[in-house]
């Protein structure tokens, strides 16, 4: 969902050692994943420069181009895979992958929760089933979404930008177009997978446990020490909290997310749809992960609207339907002190959430898609319905931006109250 850059933008100050140090003046010129945005490192002293983190994007996200990916199945292999996605099977199917005229064998599986559809399949294809050691240009996985909701393809693709701009773990993401078999398949959001790439690619320590939705353990499985995790769980306090976790990088990431307003992330209240990373040394911190119900817009196909009125959601009291805010996040944010830290990071990430420059991404990336998603047998809405969905979205980021900061202006929000 985005357009790369030549500069280097700067990053807005997270302030990591003490709290509500982060700077709402900062430069938030455009960024975007597949963008290099690390500071020059100083030189050692010895001829050689130190690496610095976040390292680049993989090539296949860059964002001057729109990917086509080939996947070539054994005879039958994917009459399988639709026939287990009438089963709910998300189990892996071997097949050949190619990008760029570069063929390697690799497995494919289905993947969607409530997006789940056997109408278009979502993908995630791994390059490292039969040999764990296996990466294609470093990566392990590659995934390939694109929920019935999000009528633009854009929402995870100008979601992750923002964290960037923050200086903020974030996923690569841009579209691709998927070929079947020889033929077109549909067009999807192709998006970075958190896993251990993703946390060498942003932490010159990747070593810590990572977590999805802050319980299924994902690395140093046979280690297995889930001891951390635990202490977190039973924290009731917010000193006990904050001796846990790097709760500057964490009001942070969840000022992002209700700016945007993410609608189905830690934020809001859901519990699955998000990372949690033990960083060895800062504890432990929040990731973002599966943006696709972000901006308002989200929509049946039909054209009504998943959620309405979320424009003026609130940054602290929103919550998802069906859900109820974090008890750790209720905890954080009663507290006096780390409450008022919590709104001047909103009114930092309102500062990177630039409704010009985030319209210029969507023209661009809708312009990128436009010829893809009419071509496209299993596009979830015509192609008018597409234009119309982008013009709502760009129309969206106006008014998000400014109903953040007429809750600003609005003040005493602290300590919240539940």
């Amino acid at each position: 969902m985005l357009l790369l850059v030549a500069c280097t933008p700067g990053t807005i100050d997270l302030g990591t050692d003490t709290p509500g140090t982060a700077d709402p003046g900062a430069d938030s010129a455009e960024t975007v994943p597949g963008t290099d945005t690390s500071e020059e490192p100083d030189d050692t002293g010895d001829g050689e420069e130190p690496e610095a983190w976040p390292q680049d994007c993989a090539s296949i996200y860059d964002q001057d181009e729109l990917p086509t990916v080939d996947l070539d199945f054994p005879p039958g292999g994917f009459d399988d895979l639709v026939s287990a996605c009438h089963s709910g099977s998300q189990a892996y199917h071997a097949v050949d992958f190619t990008w760029n005229d570069e063929t390697v064998s690799a497995m494919v599986r289905l993947k969607g929760n409530w997006s789940w559809s056997c109408d278009k399949l979502q993908f995630v294809v791994s390059f490292n089933e039969v040999d764990p050691d296996a990466r294609f240009h470093g990566l392990r996985k590659l995934v390939f979404d694109a929920p019935w909701y999000d009528h633009t393809l854009l929402h995870e693709r100008l979601a992750h930008p923002l964290f960037q701009r923050l200086g903020l773990p974030y996923s690569c993401v841009n579209n691709a177009r998927v070929n079947v078999d020889g033929e077109y398949y549909s067009l999807y959001a192709n998006l970075e997978r958190l896993d251990h790439e993703y946390l060498e690619r942003h932490f010159e320590d990747p070593s810590g446990n990572l977590y999805q939705g802050g319980s299924e353990l994902k690395t140093n499985e046979d280690v297995g020490d889930t001891s951390r995790l635990q202490a977190l769980r039973s924290a009731t306090t917010v000193d006990e909290i904050a001796a846990l976790v790097d709760l500057d990088e964490a009001t942070s990431e969840w000022a992002a997310e209700a700016v945007i307003p993410a609608l189905d992330n830690y934020w809001a209240g859901v519990e699955i749809n998000y990372y949690l990373y033990d960083h060895p040394a800062r504890g432990f911190l929040y990731l973002p992960y599966d943006l696709d119900i972000s901006f308002g817009d989200s929509a049946y196909t039909d054209g009504s609207p998943v959620w309405s009125g979320v424009v003026d959601a609130d940054p602290i009291t929103w919550e998802h339907t069906g859900w109820r805010k974090e008890v750790l996040f209720e905890i954080v944010l009663a507290d006096p002190e780390w409450c008022e830290v919590y709104v001047e990071k909103v009114a930092a990430a309102r500062e990177a959430y630039d409704p010009e420059l985030m319209a210029s991404q969507v023209d661009e990336w809708a312009a990128q898609i436009e010829q893809a998603w009419a071509d496209d047998p299993r596009a979830w809405v015509s192609a008018r319905d597409h234009a119309e969905a982008v013009a709502s979205l760009r129309e969206f980021l106006f008014d998000r931006a400014a109903a953040v900061d007429a809750w600003l202006a609005e003040g005493d929000h602290c300590p919240a109250r539940w």
